[in-house]
């Protein structure tokens, strides 16, 4: 079976999953959201110096750098810590990474305005910076009972999208097959 579809199955799968049991899938974004936050910090402090040579933007990326592997670490470790509280637990965590959000939004746009004149496209440091705002304040703006209803509704996309998917991907099979003998 291709690959494509197989992936296609398995978002679908997950999809489903979040619609039956969205207390663990809220675990599991967390969770994840902390392993981005880890790989994030560590892979800027790693290029840091090589973006730019100013101390001020260096020591500005690791402050950052290190403040999302922090919260990363206690995204990851706390929740089956805590497994009772875990609701309670993610509102903080979800404040608190709102709040990390915030200020690495308003550190990118300080490097941004430091960096305009030395980087010829900072177009793409523009674009994260307000994604970053962006998901900072929906962050602060989510009701207290938004995790099942929003991880509900994510895992329908998701399940729906996945089906979709698998079955172009389906469709599509005998097509590719047919081209790649004819060449």
């Amino acid at each position: 079976m291709d690959s494509r579809i197989i992936l296609g199955i398995l978002s679908a799968i997950i999809g489903l999953l979040a619609i039956i049991n969205p207390q663990a899938s809220i675990e599991v974004i967390v969770i994840l959201i902390g392993i981005s936050a880890i790989v994030s910090g560590i892979h800027s402090i790693l290029k840091a110096k090589e973006i730019s040579s100013s101390p001020y933007f260096v020591r500005t990326v690791t402050a950052r750098s290190i403040a999302g592997i922090i919260i990363g670490l206690f995204a990851v470790i706390l929740p089956f810590a805590l497994f009772s509280l875990i609701e309670k637990v993610i509102r903080i965590f979800l404040y608190i990474q709102g709040f990390y959000l915030l200020l690495s939004a308003v550190s990118e746009f300080i490097m941004i305005f430091r960096l305009k004149d030395s980087v010829a496209n900072v177009r793409p440091f523009v674009i994260e910076a307000f994604c970053t705002l962006f998901l900072a304040i929906l962050l602060f703006m989510l009701p207290a009972d938004f995790g099942v209803k929003i991880v509900r509704i994510a895992g329908a996309v998701i399940f729906i999208s996945g089906l979709l998917f698998a079955f172009r991907e389906w469709k599509m099979r005998p097509i590719e097959a047919e081209a790649e003998i004819k060449e």
